[in-house]
């Protein structure tokens, strides 16, 4: 394994705008926490009238308005949050989980620039983020905000449709789409510090959509001997699938499999660059439930 895998999970930043996305989000990153015993913050950004207001210098009684719209706007995001809040110590004591400390905050501003922002003062771990926001735009894929968290953060963030379940204890069955990169090791290790109060089984899969060039099945095989010594690992499965179309025979292996998390790396031309295309994204995305863990 890589030695610069982090084996350490102290804390997790979650997005949210409120919605019944960014909720299941919240479930997902609360069961997270208390697995690793990581410190979760939730983050909200609402529109800043004053930035428009700006542009009419003259205009003091425009101004005004919008100081007070502001003010409204500023209240109103504080009461959904202690609201939003609310809801996940309830749903923390129903499901029994260890004590989780959560920290909230409410900023005005564009919400990719303000993430940016405090990745950059928390220093997360990893992000959880809901693909959808308020309003359920069918045009929006992966949503501008989450589609930039992945580009700017750095670090793994994990999609979470509403409709996504984890398993709440025991083994996970988790695809991992690899190209072959040494970068694979990195992720799975990272991955194994996040899913730390669970145990995984992996399945590594090639989708091969070109002429086959090099000697898969032994790269596929040596791979499986570097993550059967991860400890965190309880099997590994390796296959290469000849693939006219990723994105179905994925979900295909998906259902069959029982598979309960995916997993890809971030990196042009390898297999997160041919699937999140806006075409293919959507299909991924809309037609599985399951979340998606992306590695930078």
């Amino acid at each position: 394994m890589n030695n610069n895998v982090k084996q350490k999970i102290n804390r997790i930043l979650v997005p949210v705008d409120f919605s019944g996305y960014s909720l299941n989000a919240c479930y997902f990153a609360m069961h997270l926490a208390s697995r690793t015993g990581a410190g979760l913050r939730l983050f909200h950004a609402f529109f800043n009238p004053m930035i428009d207001a700006m542009a009419f210098p003259d205009a003091f009684t425009y101004q005004s308005n919008m100081a007070e719209i502001f003010r409204e706007l500023e209240e109103n995001s504080k009461k959904e949050m202690k609201k939003f809040a609310k809801k996940l110590n309830k749903y923390a004591k129903i499901k029994d989980l260890k004590e989780v400390k959560v920290e909230t905050g409410v900023v005005a501003g564009q919400p990719g620039e303000e993430i940016e922002s405090i990745i950059g003062t928390y220093d997360p771990d990893f992000i959880v983020i809901g693909t959808r926001g308020h309003g359920e735009r069918a045009n929006e894929v992966l949503g501008s905000v989450a589609a930039r968290v992945i580009d700017i953060s750095g670090i793994p963030v994990l999609l979470v449709t509403r409709d996504a379940k984890l398993r709440e204890e025991g083994d996970v069955r988790l695809l991992y789409a690899t190209d072959f990169d040494d970068t694979d090791y990195q992720a799975i290790g990272s991955l194994s510090a996040i899913m730390s109060g669970y145990r995984l089984n992996i399945f590594c899969v090639h989708f091969e959509t070109g002429p086959a060039k090099e000697d898969k099945e032994g790269k596929m095989a040596e791979m499986k001997n570097k993550l059967i010594e991860n400890e965190k690992v309880m099997s590994i499965e390796c296959h290469n699938i000849r693939s006219d179309d990723i994105v179905t025979d994925l979900n295909r292996f998906v259902e069959a499999n029982d598979i309960e998390l995916i997993a890809l790396t971030h990196k042009k031309r390898n297999i997160f660059y041919r699937l999140f295309n806006p075409s293919l994204a959507k299909k991924l995305l809309f037609q599985t439930k399951k979340p998606v863990f992306v590695f930078n």
